[in-house]
């Protein structure tokens, strides 16, 4: 089974990973502008671990990388990337940012773990599907001579 694009024809049961996909590009989108105009709540948090403002920008340049791929046939990579920025960025909402941002009320922790579990979602969707694949093409046949053969080993 051949995954499709995201604008491709689909069917039902092809929403089962796109609709991760989706909602994972759509909070990296969000974000985007927020990082490149130089918000201050986007300065203050590149501040705070002192990546401003090189940080700031490399960060959303990957994941408007990210957001690009998670809408191609390349989603696996899509799905990667945003899953190791954001588990980054998890790491530092434990270590030095807090849960709470700027009195946000936890916002941008929530929407970081909405996109760690759609992304690693689709990565374990995709994988499934090679599996199913790679065994759905695994001809095996055991007879009784083939039994008496192992067993005597």
């Amino acid at each position: 089974m051949k995954v499709k694009p995201i604008f491709h024809s689909f069917e039902t049961k092809d929403l089962i990973h796109i609709i991760p996909r989706l909602i994972v590009a759509i909070i990296l989108a969000q974000t985007l502008p927020f990082k490149f105009s130089g918000a201050e709540e986007s300065k203050w948090i590149f501040e705070q671990i002192g990546w401003e403002p090189a940080g700031r920008y490399l960060i959303a340049s990957i994941e408007t990388v990210s957001t690009i791929l998670l809408l191609t046939n390349y989603y696996i990579l899509g799905a990667i990337i945003s899953l190791s920025i954001i588990s980054a960025a998890n790491f530092l909402h434990f270590t030095k940012l807090g849960f709470i941002v700027n009195d946000d009320g936890g916002t941008l922790f929530i929407m970081s773990i909405i996109v760690i579990f759609c992304s690693l979602w689709v990565v374990l969707y995709w994988n499934m599907q090679r599996v199913e694949q790679k065994v759905s093409t695994f001809d095996f046949e055991w007879d009784e001579e083939d039994a008496d053969e192992f067993l005597e080993d």
